[in-house]
């Protein structure tokens, strides 16, 4: 009975101990297990066979790593303690940042695998380690598009020669726009007044196909914003004093890689401030549908283009009055025990579709929703004014929304539609009936949400209040 009571008591040891993130066992760099991290990926990112990585860490099994695990990277000879992942913001750079986290560029170009300071672009998650011991407080220094590095040294009482090597690059390569990082106790003075932008935040990093992106601007003082993001100009609003926002979305079938970003700051009194960073946008991994049969007029260009041509005319404006607040509404009943997602959703935003015998060139612009309410009932998911409601060939019997600042939402494939352009329009208002009009293969709601332009993914407007209240 004794015997039976212990291996009990061991296999329940066995098995809690199993559940628990596994501690490494030796000296070493740290890493430590994220969410979606394979002994493959770490390998890979570290430059290192699999091998190497498992015979560095016998305790740890490489079928079963939960986050949190410690694993030991071989081969980073002269680096020590845990390391920790750090995306790049934007307005981040190479230097600058292996200066506040006190490490040489050559190390931490090493533990990346990178080859150049310009691959670090805003969006890459760059593995830092902690620092094992307190070291002195750091105090930023921002540079102007029109001030040199000495100009800079004097005005924040700094010696120049401090100001130019504390990132350890060579010469005096600090380039305007750029924030370096000196001891505190090298100046008594703050950064400089003539910097004009106290916050950026570009969210999310990276980038993604078929998102909307938040772009952050805290000024030291009122001032008139533009920007471009990746070919597209933004629209920048007011939040509260001297900060601003622009909603972006991210095309569905951009191109992955890199993006550039630019911004333009110009004061009531004339001072210009500029900005331009490289930001990674990645895939969205959309899947590939199966091929639609349908009405070959509603994929003939000579319909297609015009009535894309008039969409684009409604949504272009960037309506200055911002109508909504907070979530948006689901835009078809929802039973009791069921969800919009995913019950109601007959197909997903994003997903790669070919008509006909066409190519797979087209991608599927918003959610496809079903009755499943058992009603054909169709609602206004935010506050906004109807800029048009009327008959198209693809689309079907359409609405759209203005709920101002580039936002809108579209309503297609309607039997009836209930409103009219001109009419304003309340959250949860019925607006019309699901129905089977247009270039459909059966009865459904397509319901699409425009970012200044660009269609973006529905759901994520359901989940999160756009701007975002942090």
């Amino acid at each position: 009975m004794y015997k039976r009571l212990f291996l009990f008591f061991v296999l329940i040891l066995v098995l809690i101990s199993g559940s628990q993130p596994v501690k490494a066992q030796s000296e070493g760099p740290i890493y430590i297990v994220q969410s979606g991290d394979t002994m493959g990926s770490v390998a890979a990112r570290f430059g290192i066979s699999i091998d190497q990585l498992v015979q560095a860490n016998p305790s740890v099994d490489p079928n079963l790593m939960p986050i949190g695990t410690e694993l030991i990277i071989p081969g980073l000879e002269g680096v020590s303690g845990v390391l920790t992942s750090k995306t790049i913001e934007i307005g981040e750079s190479f230097y600058p940042l292996s200066q506040e986290y006190r490490i040489s560029p050559v190390q931490l170009a090493r533990i990346n695998r990178i080859t150049s300071p310009a691959e670090a672009y805003a969006g890459f998650a760059l593995v830092i380690p902690e620092p094992e011991a307190e070291k002195p407080d750091l105090l930023p220094i921002h540079f102007s598009t029109r001030q040199s590095s000495l100009e800079l040294a004097v005005l924040s009482n700094t010696n120049p020669w401090v100001l130019n090597t504390q990132g350890n690059k060579p010469g005096w390569s600090i380039l305007p726009g750029e924030t370096v990082y000196i001891p505190a106790n090298e100046t008594n003075v703050a950064a400089p007044a003539s910097s004009l932008v106290k916050n950026l935040i570009i969210s999310p990093l990276p980038l993604v196909q078929g998102e909307t992106a938040e772009i952050r601007v805290q000024a030291s003082q009122s001032v008139q914003l533009t920007g471009m993001l990746n070919g597209r100009e933004l629209h920048f609003f007011p939040t509260e004093e001297n900060s601003y926002v622009a909603i972006q979305g991210i095309h569905a079938m951009a191109d992955p890689g890199l993006v550039e970003f630019s911004l333009q700051v110009t004061t009531d009194n004339g001072e210009n401030w500029g900005f331009d960073q490289w930001v990674i946008l990645e895939a969205g991994y959309y899947t590939t549908n199966t091929r639609l049969i349908v009405d070959p007029a509603t994929i003939d260009y000579e319909n297609t283009q015009p009535e894309d041509e008039l969409i684009k005319g409604f949504i272009t404006p960037a309506t200055e009055t911002r109508y909504w607040d907070g979530l948006f509404l689901s835009p078809v009943d929802v039973p009791a025990n069921y969800y919009l997602d995913p019950d109601c959703i007959t197909d997903r935003f994003g997903n790669r579709r070919a008509y006909n015998d066409g190519p797979f060139d087209y991608y599927h612009t918003g959610l496809d929703l079903s009755a499943c309410g058992n009603t054909l009932n169709i609602y206004a998911v935010a506050p906004g004014v109807v800029v048009f409601s009327g008959p198209l060939t693809v689309r079907g019997t359409y609405t759209l929304i203005d709920h101002g600042w580039g936002i809108y939402s579209g309503y297609g494939h309607q039997s009836e539609s209930y409103v009219k352009e001109g009419d304003i329009v309340e959250a949860g208002q019925l607006i019309g009936l699901i129905g089977n009009t247009g270039r459909v293969t059966g009865p459904h709601l397509h319901w699409e949400v425009w970012a200044n332009g660009v269609q973006v993914q529905p759901l994520d407007w359901l989940a999160q209040s756009y701007p975002s209240t942090r």
